[in-house]
């Protein structure tokens, strides 16, 4: 009889097999080892004429009722499914199966020898003449003797899924995966960091980012507004408090980027293929001041002249008059006037839109998307490729220096970019996500095959902000943008990596494009059955076994394994900053203490970094120098004495130098005073004596 024996089938059902255990002694010895039969998770083998079976635990029962009493019997009838994962033929294991087991067909335990032979399968594909096309992810948890692999190309290629629990493992599985990619000298990964953990993960001892790493966090991202497209923007700014004016905002926001865009589009050479979403360089004070000026226009009533409060603007081309609606703040009369009649769709109802941006610019937070020019001051990187005084071509590509900081293609090479999304306001984080997952995606459509090079998209935390369904008057950009990655990105080299602990408020569409999956300890049913749904229907039965998992497992599925791998995930060389607090051992010890001015300083400033809050230099980022006052490209403004005058460019003169500062300066300041202050009592004493204003 052969030694590894243990029962025959007595059902098959697809891929699933039913087999009835046949030895009474549950443990069986081979070569110096004791395995245990009926262990879910394990693995038996089911000998055919020409091939054998591979086939997977996932349930033991026992049929007919159990003896009576306190130390009943053991069961006289045992049964094990198994679902069958691939086929050993000769010497070689394959994935699937075309050839099923009959009623009475003998089951073997699975052992080494058989894992060697499936292991070693696997070595030869990872490798091809000394190239390397595998990386090491962990040990096989059913026996830690054998390293489990997975092919980079099907595992990147086809899109990731992690999923799991908080505490089960992700955020260091998901470092690993990213450190292994790292090796590779073209790899580039952009990495969406929602909770600002895995800094520490790819930094050196004193914190700084590895030299691979470009670490962009709300001090040093740079997001240009222009790259938002109209919908994004709409979203931003549109005050959808008051339904009757949402209408008015829209269609004034439409207007507003087809007039304001028209002057960069023209310079480009895009005159007749620019769209409103086209991301090309406007000022965003300029809509700013066109929207205060649509929000008070009146016309004269019976033209289509704007009725102007001072009369000689009155008069010019309906042209002229826009273009000074479009470039400087113009007066018109505060209340009704006769022979006015107020701009039928805007007037009075665009200004809970100006109020937004208002508050927006004021808003340092914003200052990534709204200053570009300021904020790019703060990253040593893109800060000279940043000029408010270029012309607006250069203006326009700006753009592309972004593209280029997140793909490492700037001074020195870099493969991983580290978003820090913690920092930046909620409202915005959607549309960050959105913007850079599109810019990266229509980079990789419209570059020509032969020069494409992969990105690999990483959204941790991918529930906040790619839901099933969107909030109720919020549209999901981030999602949208990210599913078509999902159906589209394979063909064009744009690959997404989705980490969560809520699959179940995920986008199905993202999920189901996932092909390989490390599944995680999962206990929340709506999560299982949600991720039962999404893997394939072969590898249902494995969601049942997630809740027993402990930290740090996981079931790698999916064509980049030959067959669903319970792994041991390898620890990466230094882990996120991902590990829960130790609630107990902290109140025990006290802990460090902690400094409430300095952190309410760390507050205001918006500083979460270890490194000391500088408290001479407000705004500034660590590292670099203080930015000087705001500026931003705009056409100058004529005072009010000269509105009679017809409009004429204004040249602004340079501000007048400081005098040195010298240790007279204070001394001539005083005296001055003094000189001042006595021809005054002079003056006065004069007066009173009758001597008129004479000097003295």
């Amino acid at each position: 009889m052969d030694p590894l024996e243990i029962g025959h089938v007595i059902g098959v059902e697809g891929d699933t097999v039913e087999v009835q255990i046949s030895v009474s002694d549950l443990r069986l010895e081979y070569h110096g080892k004791t395995y245990r039969i009926g262990r879910l998770g394990s693995y038996v083998t089911i000998p055919m004429e020409r091939r054998t079976l591979i086939g997977y635990i996932t349930r033991v029962g026992a049929i007919g009722e159990l003896s009576p009493g306190p130390n009943p019997e053991a069961p006289r009838r045992i049964t094990i499914s198994c679902q069958l994962l691939g086929t050993i033929q000769g010497d070689k294991f394959r994935r699937g199966v075309n050839e099923y087991p009959t009623l009475g067909d003998t089951v073997r335990l699975g052992v080494d020898e058989d894992f060697e032979l499936i292991f070693g399968a696997f070595d030869e594909l990872s490798e091809d003449a000394g190239t390397r096309k595998a990386f090491s992810m962990g040990r096989f948890a059913i026996d830690t003797d054998f390293e489990v692999k997975v092919l980079g190309k099907d595992f990147f290629a086809k899109h990731v899924a992690i999923m799991g629990n908080s505490g089960s493992g992700k955020s260091v599985t998901t470092a690993k995966i990213v450190y292994e990619a790292t090796k590779l000298p073209h790899s580039q990964i952009v990495l969406f960091d929602m909770h600002g953990e895995y800094l520490k993960a790819f930094s050196d001892d004193f914190g700084n980012p590895l030299p691979n790493v470009t670490y962009l966090s709300d001090r040093n991202l740079v997001l240009p507004y222009w790259m938002l497209c109209f919908e994004e923007f709409e979203q931003l700014f549109i005050d959808s408090h008051n339904p009757l004016n949402v209408n008015a905002q829209r269609l004034f926001l439409r207007q507003a980027f087809e007039r304001l865009k028209a002057a960069s589009a023209e310079v480009l050479g895009l005159k007749w293929e620019f769209t409103i979403d086209t991301p090309v360089y406007y000022s965003l004070e300029q809509l700013q001041t066109y929207a205060q000026n649509m929000n008070d226009a009146r016309f004269v009533t019976n033209t289509d002249n704007y009725a102007f409060s001072r009369l000689p603007y009155r008069q010019l081309p309906r042209e002229e008059q826009e273009k000074l609606l479009l470039t400087q703040r113009m007066e018109f009369n505060p209340a009704a006037a006769e022979g006015e009649t107020p701009h039928a769709t805007y007037y009075g109802n665009l200004l809970g839109m100006i109020n937004a941006i208002e508050a927006k610019l004021n808003d340092r937070r914003y200052d990534f998307l709204l200053r570009p020019f300021e904020q790019a001051r703060r990253n040593t990187e893109l800060a000279r490729h940043f000029d408010p005084k270029a012309p607006l071509d250069e203006l326009s590509r700006t753009i592309g220096w972004v593209i280029r900081l997140m793909l490492g293609q700037l001074d020195e090479r870099k493969n991983l970019t580290i978003i820090d999304l913690s920092g930046l306001p909620f409202d915005v984080v959607d549309t960050t996500v959105a913007v850079l997952t599109r810019a990266l995606f229509d980079f990789n459509f419209w570059s020509p095959p032969d020069v494409r090079q992969p990105v690999l998209l990483v959204f941790e935390e991918a529930h906040n902000y790619l839901p099933r369904k969107a909030l109720e008057g919020r549209k999901a950009f981030a999602r949208n943008a990210v599913e078509k990655v999902a159906k589209e990105g394979r063909k064009y080299g744009v690959a997404a990596m989705i980490v969560s602990q809520r699959p179940s408020e995920i986008s199905e569409t993202i999920l189901s494009q996932c092909n390989s999956m490390i599944l995680m300890r999962m206990n929340n049913p709506d999560d299982q059955e949600y991720a039962a749904r999404v893997v394939s229907d072969q590898f249902r039965s494995l969601i049942n076994l997630l809740p027993s998992m402990k930290p740090g497992e996981g079931f790698i599925i999916g064509d980049s394994v030959l067959m669903p791998m319970r792994t041991l995930i390898d620890m990466p060389p230094k882990e996120p900053q991902s590990a829960n607090m130790d609630f107990f051992g902290l109140w025990s010890s006290g802990g460090k203490g902690c400094d409430v001015d300095r952190i309410i300083d760390r507050w205001w400033r918006q500083e979460r970094s270890s490194a000391p809050v500088q408290t001479d230099t407000p705004a500034e980022a660590p590292g670099h120098p203080a930015p000087p006052p705001p500026t931003a490209p705009t056409i100058p403004m004529p005072d009010k004495q000269d509105q009679m005058k017809p409009a004429e460019p204004a040249v602004v003169a340079p501000p007048p130098k400081p005098e040195p500062a010298t240790s007279e300066t204070p001394a001539k300041e005083e005296n001055a005073k003094s000189k001042s202050s006595a021809e005054k009592k002079l003056a006065r004493l004069a007066a009173l004596l009758g001597g008129g204003t004479k000097e003295s």
